[in-house]
C-alpha cells in the first residue's frame, strides 16, 4: 500500500482542500466553456430574448408605477376637496348655532 503523506497546508498559508477545490472549480470551468462554445447561437439567442423580456417588464413596470401615482395623486385630491366641503358644514353649522345663541 502506497502511503502519501499530504500536509494539512501549503507553506502554512493555504490549507490543502481549499487549494482542491479551487482546482476543481477552475477545471470545471475550462471545461464547462469547452463544452459551451459550441452551443453559443444557441446562448447568444436566449441572452438576446432574455434582454428583451427584461426591457419588456421593465417598460411595464414604469407604465403601472406612473398609473399609481396617477391615480393616489387623484385619490389624495379628491380626499382633500372632501375635508374642505365637511369644514365649510361644520363652520356654517357653528354660525348658526351661533346666531340661535345670540337671539335666545
Amino acid at each position: 500500500m502506497l502511503n502519501i503523506n499530504i500536509p494539512n497546508t501549503l507553506g502554512g498559508c493555504i490549507s490543502t482542500n481549499a487549494m482542491l477545490y479551487g482546482f476543481g472549480a477552475l477545471a470545471g470551468l475550462v471545461i464547462l466553456s469547452k463544452l459551451l462554445r459550441d452551443s453559443r447561437p444557441i446562448l447568444v439567442s436566449a441572452t438576446k430574448e432574455v434582454i428583451a423580456f427584461q426591457q419588456w417588464l421593465t417598460g411595464n413596470l414604469e407604465e403601472g408605477k406612473e398609473f399609481w401615482e396617477d391615480v393616489f395623486s387623484e385619490a389624495r385630491h379628491l380626499y382633500r376637496l372632501e375635508v374642505e366641503k365637511k369644514l365649510e358644514v361644520l363652520q356654517k353649522q357653528q354660525e348658526i348655532l351661533q346666531r340661535i345663541k345670540d337671539r335666545l
